[in-house]
């Protein structure tokens, strides 16, 4: 329920119910109660005084997480027209090609993933260019879709990569140097990598929101802790 102040306008500040995807450290931790994207929602929305609830879901459901389940906000998704409104670019992913260096695996680029065993996030063909979508979007009927795979849970991902040689993994840099550090007291991750940079770098991601004006005082708040730096602030504390 919006609670409404009166100064020299009013000015209504609500309590939010948004969705963001399962843990993906430094992005969202602790069972969605940390990380980069909640610190830097919080903030862009304290501005107008808005406050808000955390809900998790995979990113197939994040997707649907406004238009089909009712949440207010749904954090970390890409434009679509789906009838919600879209803030400006919230945050950003380095996107890679993964390789072990013993795989002896060479990649230049898009075309040469065809047949290789890839393991990446649920939705990558949305998120990683034309090539790639043309190659791995689900419509594609292709005897090397058997061995493309998209996982929900990023820390499988990177577990996946770690136990089975031959694996091309696609995920955001940070985020595999993170799990792959939580790893390192289970298995062994000791094995020298190469980042292929096949993809458009960065890959960008917005929020949605059901109602147009939270969308507008969430644009204003994060332009706000931009120019004050805690936007670049927030990102020095997760990563340094």
């Amino acid at each position: 329920m919006p609670l409404c102040l009166l100064a020299d306008f009013y000015v209504c500040a609500e309590e939010l119910e948004i969705g963001f995807s399962y843990d993906i450290p430094p992005f969202v931790m602790n069972n969605g109660t940390d990380g980069l994207e909640l610190e830097i929602l919080r903030e862009a929305l304290k501005y107008r005084g808005h406050s808000f609830s955390v809900q998790q879901y995979s990113y197939k459901e994040l997707e649907v997480a406004v238009a089909r389940l009712g949440l207010d906000a749904a954090a970390g998704v890409r434009e679509t027209d789906d009838g919600t409104y879209y803030s400006d670019n919230f945050v950003a992913f380095e996107n890679y090609a993964i390789t072990k260096k013993g795989s002896g695996i060479v990649l230049a680029s898009v075309e040469d993933l065809r047949g290789k065993n890839i393991v990446t996030w649920q939705n990558a063909h949305r998120d990683l260019g034309r090539d790639f979508a043309a190659m791995f979007s689900p419509d594609v009927k292709a005897p090397y879709m058997e061995t493309y795979h998209e996982l929900p849970v990023q820390k499988d991902q990177v577990s996946l990569f770690w136990r089975k040689d031959g694996t091309v993994l696609i995920i955001d840099k940070s985020i595999f140097i993170w799990f792959s550090k939580q790893l390192s007291r289970q298995m062994d991750v000791t094995d020298k990598v190469v980042y292929h940079k096949i993809f458009p770098i960065p890959t960008v991601f917005q929020v949605n929101f059901k109602s147009r004006k939270i969308r507008d005082d969430f644009n204003e708040g994060l332009k706000h802790i931009r120019r004050r730096g805690i936007y670049e602030q927030i990102f020095e504390n997760y990563l340094k």
